[in-house]
């Protein structure tokens, strides 16, 4: 691996230590003793993103095979597209972001399935969303918190260019021409799917290998921000969410280097892409 923080490897933050007991003892365990009885692994990435894992000299190169990015929001079911479970009602969500100009204007803000905010932190994103004048979506899961602050609810009537919503199609969100940034927990899938579009990346994680991921946004790849120094735990406040925002948005070189790994994410998926080329060598391999 390219070097990084200890601290923040998966194992060793997960904000009290018998969780983190907890996460060693099932990689050192569990994850391993799977591992060595599998013939192929598979992930969801490329070379050109984690070229110390994939190199020649890596002993991973033979094991592991990326075979990424996936496009799932591609290959719909009956329901909705591969891999969503929620509802697949998403013309809200792509009508506003159709409204919206310029092109790269707007902020989308969601935080997977799992994290959870306390009030007076959502309060912060809030009202930091409103005063910042910018477009924005923001998928409010049921379960972030208990509900919106009354103070954002009652001026966002008067915003007109924000939007919230339980739920939207995150691929489909990512690739539309109107975003311009995305505030993410940086859980992998979303990380790679925020990658794969060339949108830059204002990171905010929580636990586990959220951490590991920034590491990887912000330190290796350069194509976004953290949103909070590594060492506070302390509320991030409505002045430095709307610092880090404006940063971000204005930043020519992560948005240079980003659309750099979007090119490579699409090659690796082309016809002649390594990742598709894996992807039918394993295929090949599950026929014999």
């Amino acid at each position: 691996m390219p070097p990084m923080d200890a601290v923040f490897l998966a194992w060793n933050y997960m904000g009290n230590r018998d969780a983190e007991r907890m996460v060693f003892h099932y990689l050192t365990t569990t994850a391993w003793t799977a591992v060595a009885k599998a013939d192929v692994v598979l992930c969801n990435t490329f070379e050109e993103l984690e070229p110390d894992i994939f190199g020649p000299y890596s002993p991973a190169a033979t094991t592991i095979l990326p075979i990424g990015p996936l496009r799932t929001w591609r290959r719909q079911t009956s329901q909705a597209p591969a891999g969503h479970f929620w509802r697949a009602d998403d013309e809200a969500c792509l009508s506003f972001l159709d409204a919206q100009q310029p092109h790269g204007s707007v902020v989308y803000v969601a935080f997977g399935s799992l994290t959870v905010m306390s009030p007076v932190q959502l309060q912060e994103l809030a009202l930091a969303l409103l005063a910042s004048a910018r477009p924005f979506l923001w998928v409010f899961r049921p379960g972030l918190a208990a509900e919106l602050p009354a103070a954002f609810t009652d001026l966002l009537p008067r915003h007109g260019r924000g939007k919230v919503v339980e739920w939207a199609p995150q691929e489909k969100v990512l690739a539309h021409p109107a975003i311009g940034c995305f505030l993410t927990h940086c859980g992998w899938n979303s990380t790679l799917e925020g990658v794969r579009h060339g949108v830059p990346l204002l990171c905010w994680p929580y636990f586990t290998d959220q951490f590991t991921n920034q590491a990887y946004i912000c330190d290796i790849w350069r194509v976004g921000l953290r949103m909070a120094p590594n060492d506070s735990d302390s509320t991030v406040t409505k002045e430095r969410i709307m610092e880090r925002l404006e940063s971000l948005m204005g930043d020519s070189g992560v948005k240079e280097r980003v659309k750099g790994l979007k090119d490579l994410a699409e090659r690796n998926m082309g016809t002649k892409g390594q990742s598709l080329k894996n992807l039918n060598t394993f295929v090949e391999f599950m026929r014999k």
